[in-house]
Protein backbone atom coordinates (compact mmCIF):
# COMPACT_ATOMS: atom_id res chain seq x y z
CA UNK A 1 0.00 0.00 0.00
CA UNK A 2 1.58 3.29 -1.30
CA UNK A 3 2.31 6.13 1.68
CA UNK A 4 2.70 9.82 0.94
CA UNK A 5 6.59 10.73 1.75
CA UNK A 6 5.76 14.47 1.42
CA UNK A 7 1.78 14.97 2.54
CA UNK A 8 -0.56 17.46 0.88
CA UNK A 9 -0.67 20.54 2.79
CA UNK A 10 -4.36 20.10 3.96
CA UNK A 11 -3.35 16.00 4.97
CA UNK A 12 -0.51 17.20 6.81
CA UNK A 13 -2.91 19.78 9.02
CA UNK A 14 -5.21 16.72 9.85
CA UNK A 15 -2.28 14.95 11.01
CA UNK A 16 -0.96 17.39 13.00
CA UNK A 17 -4.22 18.42 14.89
CA UNK A 18 -4.64 14.65 15.32
CA UNK A 19 -1.53 14.37 17.21
CA UNK A 20 -1.97 17.50 19.24
CA UNK A 21 1.31 19.28 17.95
CA UNK A 22 1.74 22.68 16.06
CA UNK A 23 1.39 22.75 12.27
CA UNK A 24 5.71 23.43 12.07
CA UNK A 25 6.65 20.61 14.33
CA UNK A 26 4.26 18.01 12.97
CA UNK A 27 5.69 19.12 9.43
CA UNK A 28 8.98 19.24 10.80
CA UNK A 29 8.68 15.76 12.08
CA UNK A 30 7.31 14.12 8.82
CA UNK A 31 10.11 15.46 7.05
CA UNK A 32 12.22 13.67 9.19
CA UNK A 33 10.26 10.41 8.89
CA UNK A 34 9.13 10.08 12.19
CA UNK A 35 5.25 10.56 11.81
CA UNK A 36 4.10 7.45 9.70
CA UNK A 37 0.52 8.60 8.13
CA UNK A 38 -0.59 4.87 8.18
CA UNK A 39 0.21 3.74 11.45
CA UNK A 40 -1.04 7.34 12.92
CA UNK A 41 -4.59 6.70 10.64
CA UNK A 42 -4.64 2.88 12.48
CA UNK A 43 -3.88 4.09 15.95
CA UNK A 44 -7.11 6.33 14.99
CA UNK A 45 -9.18 4.17 13.58
CA UNK A 46 -8.70 1.90 16.58
CA UNK A 47 -9.45 4.59 18.63
CA UNK A 48 -12.55 5.76 17.17
CA UNK A 49 -13.51 1.07 17.06
CA UNK A 50 -13.26 2.19 20.88
CA UNK A 51 -15.90 4.88 20.39
CA UNK A 52 -17.72 2.56 18.42
CA UNK A 53 -18.07 -0.51 20.94
CA UNK A 54 -19.10 2.35 23.75
CA UNK A 55 -21.64 3.19 21.56
CA UNK A 56 -20.70 6.58 21.26
CA UNK A 57 -20.63 6.88 17.22
CA UNK A 58 -20.54 10.65 16.62
CA UNK A 59 -17.04 10.34 18.24
CA UNK A 60 -16.51 7.07 16.06
CA UNK A 61 -17.24 9.00 12.94
CA UNK A 62 -15.48 11.94 13.15
CA UNK A 63 -12.32 9.64 14.36
CA UNK A 64 -12.93 7.44 11.29
CA UNK A 65 -13.22 10.36 8.75
CA UNK A 66 -10.07 12.35 9.95
CA UNK A 67 -7.91 8.36 10.10
CA UNK A 68 -9.51 8.00 5.88
CA UNK A 69 -8.57 11.59 5.32
CA UNK A 70 -5.15 10.82 6.38
CA UNK A 71 -4.18 7.28 4.71
CA UNK A 72 -7.09 7.72 1.94
CA UNK A 73 -5.93 3.93 1.36
CA UNK A 74 -7.43 2.49 4.88
CA UNK A 75 -9.47 0.14 4.15
CA UNK A 76 -10.14 -0.26 7.68
CA UNK A 77 -11.39 3.51 8.30
CA UNK A 78 -13.62 2.97 5.38
CA UNK A 79 -14.80 -0.38 7.28
CA UNK A 80 -15.82 0.46 10.25
CA UNK A 81 -17.15 4.32 9.14
CA UNK A 82 -19.65 1.52 6.99
CA UNK A 83 -20.46 -0.75 9.87
CA UNK A 84 -21.19 2.34 11.77
CA UNK A 85 -23.56 3.75 9.03
CA UNK A 86 -24.88 0.16 8.96
CA UNK A 87 -25.68 -0.10 12.73
CA UNK A 88 -27.58 3.86 12.25
CA UNK A 89 -29.78 2.42 9.13
CA UNK A 90 -28.00 4.91 6.61
CA UNK A 91 -27.76 1.64 4.51
CA UNK A 92 -26.57 3.95 1.13
CA UNK A 93 -23.75 5.76 3.18
CA UNK A 94 -22.82 1.95 4.84
CA UNK A 95 -22.45 0.43 1.38
CA UNK A 96 -20.23 3.25 -0.64
CA UNK A 97 -18.05 3.35 2.42
CA UNK A 98 -17.61 -0.77 2.71
CA UNK A 99 -17.28 -0.88 -1.16
CA UNK A 100 -14.56 1.69 -1.00
CA UNK A 101 -13.15 -0.52 1.66
CA UNK A 102 -13.06 -3.36 -0.95
CA UNK A 103 -12.15 -1.16 -3.77
CA UNK A 104 -8.81 -0.85 -1.64
CA UNK A 105 -8.40 -4.33 -0.36
CA UNK A 106 -10.70 -6.33 -2.74
CA UNK A 107 -10.26 -9.91 -0.23
CA UNK A 108 -11.01 -7.59 2.86
CA UNK A 109 -13.53 -10.35 4.65
CA UNK A 110 -14.47 -7.58 7.26
CA UNK A 111 -15.54 -5.68 4.82
CA UNK A 112 -16.85 -8.26 2.53
CA UNK A 113 -19.30 -9.48 5.42
CA UNK A 114 -20.69 -6.42 6.32
CA UNK A 115 -21.77 -5.94 2.99
CA UNK A 116 -22.98 -9.35 3.04
CA UNK A 117 -25.15 -8.64 6.43
CA UNK A 118 -26.36 -5.08 4.57
CA UNK A 119 -27.64 -6.49 1.31
CA UNK A 120 -29.68 -9.51 3.58
CA UNK A 121 -31.11 -6.20 5.74
CA UNK A 122 -32.48 -4.57 2.57
CA UNK A 123 -33.16 -7.91 1.27
CA UNK A 124 -31.10 -8.48 -1.56
CA UNK A 125 -30.58 -11.77 -0.14
CA UNK A 126 -28.65 -13.06 -3.81
CA UNK A 127 -26.34 -10.72 -3.22
CA UNK A 128 -25.88 -11.22 0.14
CA UNK A 129 -25.13 -14.83 -0.73
CA UNK A 130 -22.24 -13.60 -3.15
CA UNK A 131 -20.75 -11.33 -0.47
CA UNK A 132 -20.78 -13.90 1.94
CA UNK A 133 -19.39 -16.70 0.26
CA UNK A 134 -16.28 -14.77 -0.98
CA UNK A 135 -15.94 -14.07 3.13
CA UNK A 136 -15.57 -17.61 3.39
CA UNK A 137 -13.81 -18.44 0.56
CA UNK A 138 -10.92 -16.10 2.27
CA UNK A 139 -11.53 -17.76 5.84
CA UNK A 140 -14.06 -20.41 6.45
CA UNK A 141 -13.81 -20.59 10.17
CA UNK A 142 -16.56 -17.44 10.78
CA UNK A 143 -19.79 -19.60 12.56
CA UNK A 144 -21.56 -16.25 12.49
CA UNK A 145 -20.99 -15.89 8.60
CA UNK A 146 -21.82 -19.30 7.68
CA UNK A 147 -25.17 -18.74 10.01
CA UNK A 148 -25.76 -15.42 7.93
CA UNK A 149 -24.93 -16.89 4.69
CA UNK A 150 -27.46 -19.47 5.82
CA UNK A 151 -30.63 -16.80 6.23
CA UNK A 152 -29.79 -15.58 2.68
CA UNK A 153 -29.91 -18.49 0.82
CA UNK A 154 -33.43 -19.80 2.86
CA UNK A 155 -34.81 -16.16 1.90
CA UNK A 156 -33.10 -16.33 -1.64
CA UNK A 157 -35.49 -20.10 -2.37
CA UNK A 158 -32.55 -22.36 -1.36
CA UNK A 159 -33.87 -24.22 1.50
CA UNK A 160 -31.56 -27.31 1.58
CA UNK A 161 -28.23 -24.88 0.92
CA UNK A 162 -29.25 -22.57 4.18
CA UNK A 163 -29.57 -26.11 5.74
CA UNK A 164 -26.38 -26.75 5.32
CA UNK A 165 -24.72 -23.52 6.01
CA UNK A 166 -26.81 -23.45 9.42
CA UNK A 167 -25.37 -26.71 10.37
CA UNK A 168 -22.39 -25.73 9.06
CA UNK A 169 -21.93 -22.89 11.70
CA UNK A 170 -23.57 -25.14 14.60
CA UNK A 171 -20.82 -27.40 13.96
CA UNK A 172 -18.32 -24.93 14.36
CA UNK A 173 -20.23 -22.97 17.28
CA UNK A 174 -23.13 -24.83 19.44
CA UNK A 175 -23.81 -21.52 21.18
CA UNK A 176 -25.26 -19.52 18.45
CA UNK A 177 -28.05 -16.87 19.44
CA UNK A 178 -31.68 -18.89 19.99
CA UNK A 179 -33.28 -17.20 16.89
CA UNK A 180 -29.89 -19.34 14.69
CA UNK A 181 -31.33 -22.80 15.90
CA UNK A 182 -34.93 -21.52 15.00
CA UNK A 183 -33.93 -20.28 11.81
CA UNK A 184 -32.82 -23.81 11.79
CA UNK A 185 -36.05 -25.44 12.54
CA UNK A 186 -37.63 -23.56 10.32
CA UNK A 187 -35.43 -24.73 7.29
CA UNK A 188 -35.65 -28.48 8.60
CA UNK A 189 -39.80 -27.70 8.89
CA UNK A 190 -40.14 -26.64 5.21
CA UNK A 191 -38.06 -29.28 3.96
CA UNK A 192 -40.12 -32.10 6.16
CA UNK A 193 -37.59 -32.95 8.19
CA UNK A 194 -39.93 -32.82 10.41
CA UNK A 195 -37.98 -34.98 13.39
CA UNK A 196 -35.23 -32.45 13.49
CA UNK A 197 -37.33 -29.45 13.36
CA UNK A 198 -39.01 -31.04 16.53
CA UNK A 199 -35.80 -31.09 17.68
CA UNK A 200 -34.50 -27.70 16.90
CA UNK A 201 -37.91 -26.18 18.42
CA UNK A 202 -37.37 -27.80 21.60
CA UNK A 203 -33.56 -26.63 21.66
CA UNK A 204 -35.44 -23.38 21.77
CA UNK A 205 -38.16 -23.56 24.03
CA UNK A 206 -35.65 -25.28 26.72
CA UNK A 207 -33.68 -21.61 26.76
CA UNK A 208 -36.40 -19.72 25.95
CA UNK A 209 -39.92 -21.29 27.44
CA UNK A 210 -41.47 -18.66 26.22
CA UNK A 211 -40.52 -18.24 22.42
CA UNK A 212 -43.84 -17.72 20.89
CA UNK A 213 -42.86 -18.63 16.92
CA UNK A 214 -41.08 -21.75 18.26
CA UNK A 215 -44.30 -22.99 20.14
CA UNK A 216 -46.81 -22.10 17.05
CA UNK A 217 -44.31 -24.22 15.12
CA UNK A 218 -43.72 -27.00 16.88
CA UNK A 219 -47.91 -27.36 17.67
CA UNK A 220 -48.14 -27.12 13.62
CA UNK A 221 -44.88 -29.96 13.11
CA UNK A 222 -46.83 -32.51 16.15
CA UNK A 223 -50.57 -31.22 14.10
CA UNK A 224 -48.50 -32.61 10.60
CA UNK A 225 -46.95 -35.72 12.19
CA UNK A 226 -50.70 -36.50 13.54
CA UNK A 227 -50.19 -36.09 17.56
CA UNK A 228 -53.03 -33.99 17.40
CA UNK A 229 -53.27 -33.86 21.19
CA UNK A 230 -50.33 -32.50 21.56
CA UNK A 231 -50.66 -30.05 19.07
CA UNK A 232 -54.14 -28.92 21.02
CA UNK A 233 -51.44 -28.63 24.24
CA UNK A 234 -48.54 -26.18 22.74
CA UNK A 235 -51.11 -24.49 20.84
CA UNK A 236 -52.94 -23.91 24.42
CA UNK A 237 -50.36 -22.84 25.63
CA UNK A 238 -49.46 -20.19 23.27
CA UNK A 239 -52.84 -18.63 24.28
CA UNK A 240 -51.92 -19.00 27.71
CA UNK A 241 -48.69 -16.61 27.35
CA UNK A 242 -50.76 -14.21 24.39
CA UNK A 243 -54.49 -14.78 24.51
CA UNK A 244 -54.70 -12.20 21.50
CA UNK A 245 -52.38 -14.62 19.10
CA UNK A 246 -54.57 -15.10 16.26
CA UNK A 247 -52.11 -17.19 14.50
CA UNK A 248 -52.29 -19.85 17.59
CA UNK A 249 -56.00 -19.49 17.22
CA UNK A 250 -56.16 -20.67 13.71
CA UNK A 251 -53.53 -23.59 14.06
CA UNK A 252 -55.59 -24.54 17.25
CA UNK A 253 -59.15 -24.24 14.88
CA UNK A 254 -57.38 -26.23 12.15
CA UNK A 255 -56.66 -29.01 14.48
CA UNK A 256 -60.36 -29.08 15.87
CA UNK A 257 -61.20 -28.45 11.85
CA UNK A 258 -59.47 -31.88 11.03
CA UNK A 259 -60.68 -34.22 13.86
CA UNK A 260 -64.01 -33.40 12.63
CA UNK A 261 -64.57 -31.15 15.78
CA UNK A 262 -66.51 -29.18 14.48
CA UNK A 263 -68.40 -27.32 17.38
CA UNK A 264 -64.91 -26.39 19.00
CA UNK A 265 -63.58 -25.26 15.35
CA UNK A 266 -66.32 -22.94 14.88
CA UNK A 267 -65.63 -21.46 18.41
CA UNK A 268 -62.10 -20.97 17.84
CA UNK A 269 -62.50 -19.30 14.39
CA UNK A 270 -65.06 -16.84 15.46
CA UNK A 271 -62.65 -15.78 18.40
CA UNK A 272 -59.53 -15.24 15.93
CA UNK A 273 -61.78 -13.13 14.09
CA UNK A 274 -63.46 -10.70 16.46
CA UNK A 275 -59.49 -10.34 16.92
CA UNK A 276 -58.94 -9.70 13.50
CA UNK A 277 -61.72 -9.22 10.80
CA UNK A 278 -58.72 -8.43 8.07
CA UNK A 279 -56.87 -12.04 8.62
CA UNK A 280 -58.64 -14.38 5.59
CA UNK A 281 -57.73 -17.75 7.05
CA UNK A 282 -60.44 -17.94 10.09
CA UNK A 283 -63.25 -16.64 7.51
CA UNK A 284 -62.58 -18.98 5.29
CA UNK A 285 -61.86 -21.79 7.43
CA UNK A 286 -65.49 -20.82 9.26
CA UNK A 287 -67.05 -20.93 5.83
CA UNK A 288 -65.38 -24.96 5.47
CA UNK A 289 -66.75 -25.81 9.03
CA UNK A 290 -70.04 -24.73 7.87
CA UNK A 291 -69.47 -26.90 4.56
CA UNK A 292 -68.66 -29.78 6.81
CA UNK A 293 -71.86 -29.61 8.70
CA UNK A 294 -74.21 -29.90 5.31
CA UNK A 295 -74.40 -26.26 5.71
CA UNK A 296 -73.47 -25.17 1.87
CA UNK A 297 -75.41 -21.98 2.09
CA UNK A 298 -73.89 -20.27 5.34
CA UNK A 299 -70.50 -21.78 3.87
CA UNK A 300 -71.21 -19.90 0.29
CA UNK A 301 -72.67 -17.07 2.04
CA UNK A 302 -68.96 -16.68 4.12
CA UNK A 303 -66.79 -16.79 1.50
CA UNK A 304 -68.90 -14.87 -1.43
CA UNK A 305 -68.41 -11.91 1.42
CA UNK A 306 -64.35 -12.81 0.90
CA UNK A 307 -64.16 -12.38 -2.63
CA UNK A 308 -66.20 -9.30 -2.77
CA UNK A 309 -63.23 -7.63 -1.06
CA UNK A 310 -60.99 -10.19 -2.68
CA UNK A 311 -62.06 -10.80 -5.99
CA UNK A 312 -59.24 -12.66 -7.18
CA UNK A 313 -58.05 -14.06 -3.80
CA UNK A 314 -56.49 -17.40 -5.15
CA UNK A 315 -57.22 -19.48 -1.69
CA UNK A 316 -60.98 -18.52 -1.09
CA UNK A 317 -61.09 -19.27 -5.07
CA UNK A 318 -59.32 -22.96 -4.49
CA UNK A 319 -61.79 -23.93 -1.89
CA UNK A 320 -64.73 -22.73 -2.93
CA UNK A 321 -64.30 -24.31 -6.65
CA UNK A 322 -63.48 -27.46 -4.32
CA UNK A 323 -67.03 -27.40 -2.79
CA UNK A 324 -68.52 -27.04 -6.32
CA UNK A 325 -66.37 -30.20 -7.58
CA UNK A 326 -67.46 -32.37 -4.68
CA UNK A 327 -70.94 -31.18 -4.89
CA UNK A 328 -70.94 -32.13 -8.61
CA UNK A 329 -72.41 -28.40 -9.28
CA UNK A 330 -70.32 -28.30 -12.74
CA UNK A 331 -71.43 -25.58 -14.11
CA UNK A 332 -70.33 -23.50 -10.89
CA UNK A 333 -67.64 -25.53 -10.55
CA UNK A 334 -66.08 -24.10 -14.46
CA UNK A 335 -67.09 -20.68 -13.73
CA UNK A 336 -64.18 -20.47 -10.71
CA UNK A 337 -61.59 -22.75 -12.67
CA UNK A 338 -62.15 -20.57 -15.56
CA UNK A 339 -61.20 -17.41 -13.09
CA UNK A 340 -58.74 -19.22 -11.39
CA UNK A 341 -57.11 -20.04 -14.47
CA UNK A 342 -56.76 -16.80 -15.82
CA UNK A 343 -55.19 -15.61 -12.66
CA UNK A 344 -52.37 -18.49 -12.66
CA UNK A 345 -52.24 -19.42 -16.87
CA UNK A 346 -48.89 -21.08 -15.49
CA UNK A 347 -50.42 -23.91 -13.09
CA UNK A 348 -51.27 -27.28 -14.37
CA UNK A 349 -53.47 -28.65 -12.33
CA UNK A 350 -55.80 -25.27 -12.80
CA UNK A 351 -55.83 -25.81 -16.57
CA UNK A 352 -55.98 -30.25 -16.67
CA UNK A 353 -58.90 -29.67 -13.66
CA UNK A 354 -61.16 -26.94 -16.32
CA UNK A 355 -60.41 -28.99 -19.47
CA UNK A 356 -61.96 -31.68 -17.33
CA UNK A 357 -64.70 -29.99 -16.30
CA UNK A 358 -65.43 -28.82 -19.89
CA UNK A 359 -65.10 -32.24 -21.16
CA UNK A 360 -67.56 -34.10 -18.76
CA UNK A 361 -70.08 -31.04 -20.20
CA UNK A 362 -69.25 -31.93 -23.78
CA UNK A 363 -68.55 -28.19 -24.27
CA UNK A 364 -65.25 -26.27 -25.52
CA UNK A 365 -63.82 -29.27 -26.32
CA UNK A 366 -60.96 -27.75 -28.64
CA UNK A 367 -60.37 -25.14 -25.79
CA UNK A 368 -60.23 -28.25 -23.28
CA UNK A 369 -57.50 -29.97 -25.40
CA UNK A 370 -55.28 -26.84 -25.53
CA UNK A 371 -55.95 -26.85 -21.71
CA UNK A 372 -54.68 -30.28 -21.03
CA UNK A 373 -52.13 -30.01 -23.61
CA UNK A 374 -50.70 -27.02 -21.93
CA UNK A 375 -50.82 -28.52 -18.28
CA UNK A 376 -48.51 -31.43 -19.59
CA UNK A 377 -45.83 -29.14 -21.10
CA UNK A 378 -45.99 -27.31 -17.53
CA UNK A 379 -46.45 -30.21 -15.03
CA UNK A 380 -44.70 -33.00 -16.14
CA UNK A 381 -44.62 -34.70 -12.79
CA UNK A 382 -48.28 -34.82 -13.28
CA UNK A 383 -48.57 -36.00 -16.83
CA UNK A 384 -50.07 -39.14 -16.33
CA UNK A 385 -53.31 -37.87 -14.89
CA UNK A 386 -53.37 -35.41 -17.54
CA UNK A 387 -53.04 -37.95 -20.50
CA UNK A 388 -55.81 -39.35 -18.99
CA UNK A 389 -57.99 -35.96 -19.03
CA UNK A 390 -57.10 -35.43 -23.04
CA UNK A 391 -57.12 -39.32 -23.91
CA UNK A 392 -61.02 -38.22 -22.56
CA UNK A 393 -61.31 -35.71 -24.72
CA UNK A 394 -60.64 -36.92 -27.72
CA UNK A 395 -63.13 -40.09 -26.21
CA UNK A 396 -65.61 -37.40 -26.63
CA UNK A 397 -64.40 -36.19 -29.84
CA UNK A 398 -65.05 -39.56 -31.42
CA UNK A 399 -61.57 -40.17 -32.08
CA UNK A 400 -60.84 -43.90 -30.51
CA UNK A 401 -57.92 -44.66 -31.78
CA UNK A 402 -55.76 -41.66 -30.89
CA UNK A 403 -57.65 -41.77 -27.03
CA UNK A 404 -56.29 -45.15 -26.69
CA UNK A 405 -52.87 -44.29 -27.63
CA UNK A 406 -52.87 -41.37 -25.01
CA UNK A 407 -54.41 -43.35 -22.54
CA UNK A 408 -52.56 -46.22 -22.94
CA UNK A 409 -49.23 -43.86 -22.47
CA UNK A 410 -51.15 -42.90 -18.98
CA UNK A 411 -51.54 -46.10 -17.72
CA UNK A 412 -48.00 -47.06 -18.93
CA UNK A 413 -46.28 -44.29 -16.77
CA UNK A 414 -48.16 -45.19 -13.87
CA UNK A 415 -47.08 -48.33 -14.04
CA UNK A 416 -43.08 -47.72 -14.92
CA UNK A 417 -43.48 -45.39 -12.06
CA UNK A 418 -45.21 -48.29 -9.40
CA UNK A 419 -48.21 -45.88 -8.74
CA UNK A 420 -51.66 -46.83 -7.96
CA UNK A 421 -54.02 -46.42 -10.77
CA UNK A 422 -57.70 -44.65 -9.95
CA UNK A 423 -60.72 -46.22 -10.90
CA UNK A 424 -61.33 -43.48 -13.26
CA UNK A 425 -58.40 -44.22 -15.86
CA UNK A 426 -59.56 -47.85 -15.95
CA UNK A 427 -63.10 -46.77 -16.79
CA UNK A 428 -61.99 -44.30 -19.22
CA UNK A 429 -59.69 -47.08 -20.97
CA UNK A 430 -62.58 -49.60 -20.79
CA UNK A 431 -64.88 -47.07 -22.17
CA UNK A 432 -62.71 -46.37 -25.02
CA UNK A 433 -61.76 -49.92 -25.69
CA UNK A 434 -66.24 -50.62 -25.97
CA UNK A 435 -65.67 -47.90 -29.03
CA UNK A 436 -62.79 -49.62 -30.41
CA UNK A 437 -65.43 -53.25 -30.42
CA UNK A 438 -62.72 -54.50 -27.98
CA UNK A 439 -65.17 -56.17 -25.68
CA UNK A 440 -62.56 -58.31 -23.52
CA UNK A 441 -59.99 -55.56 -22.69
CA UNK A 442 -63.38 -53.01 -22.53
CA UNK A 443 -64.30 -55.85 -19.64
CA UNK A 444 -60.76 -56.15 -18.24
CA UNK A 445 -60.52 -52.54 -17.63
CA UNK A 446 -63.92 -52.26 -15.79
CA UNK A 447 -63.33 -55.34 -13.49
CA UNK A 448 -59.72 -53.44 -12.31
CA UNK A 449 -61.71 -50.38 -12.20
CA UNK A 450 -64.06 -51.75 -9.42
CA UNK A 451 -60.38 -53.39 -7.88
CA UNK A 452 -59.09 -50.11 -7.49
CA UNK A 453 -62.18 -48.59 -5.73
CA UNK A 454 -60.84 -44.90 -5.70
CA UNK A 455 -64.18 -43.09 -6.35
CA UNK A 456 -67.62 -44.64 -5.21
CA UNK A 457 -69.34 -43.30 -8.65
CA UNK A 458 -66.78 -44.21 -11.13
CA UNK A 459 -67.01 -47.92 -9.74
CA UNK A 460 -70.44 -47.54 -9.63
CA UNK A 461 -70.68 -46.68 -13.69
CA UNK A 462 -67.64 -49.86 -14.17
CA UNK A 463 -69.81 -52.25 -12.39
CA UNK A 464 -72.95 -51.04 -15.07
CA UNK A 465 -70.55 -51.12 -18.24
CA UNK A 466 -69.87 -54.66 -17.29
CA UNK A 467 -73.19 -55.71 -16.39
CA UNK A 468 -73.76 -54.37 -19.98
CA UNK A 469 -71.34 -56.18 -21.95
CA UNK A 470 -72.02 -59.58 -19.63
CA UNK A 471 -75.87 -59.42 -20.57
CA UNK A 472 -74.63 -58.68 -24.87
CA UNK A 473 -72.69 -62.20 -24.17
Amino acid sequence: MKLFPKPASKVILLMALACGCSLSTFAAEVDKGIVDPKKQSAQMVQEGLNYLILEQNKKAEELFIRAKSIDPYSEQAYNFLGLLYLQEGFNEKAESMLKQAISIEPMYPEALRNLGKLCLKEDRFKEACVYLKKTLSIDEKQPYTWYLLGMAQYFSGQNEEAIKSYETAFAMEPNLPVEARYNLGVAYHESSRYMDAVRCYEDVLKLEPQHINALNNLGLVYSILGERNRAVEVFKQVLALDEDNVKARINLGNVYLSTKDLVEAEKIYRSAISLDESDVSPRLNLGVVYYEKGEFEKARQEWEKLLEDEPNNVRVLSVVGAAYLERKDYVQAIKVFRQMNKLMPENGSVANTLGYLLTEQNTELNFASNLIETAIKQDKTNRATYFDSLAWVHYKQGDYKKAYNIQNKAIKILKLAHEPISSDIYYHMGKIQIELKNSIAAKKNFEEAIKSNTDADIVKLASESLSLISNSN
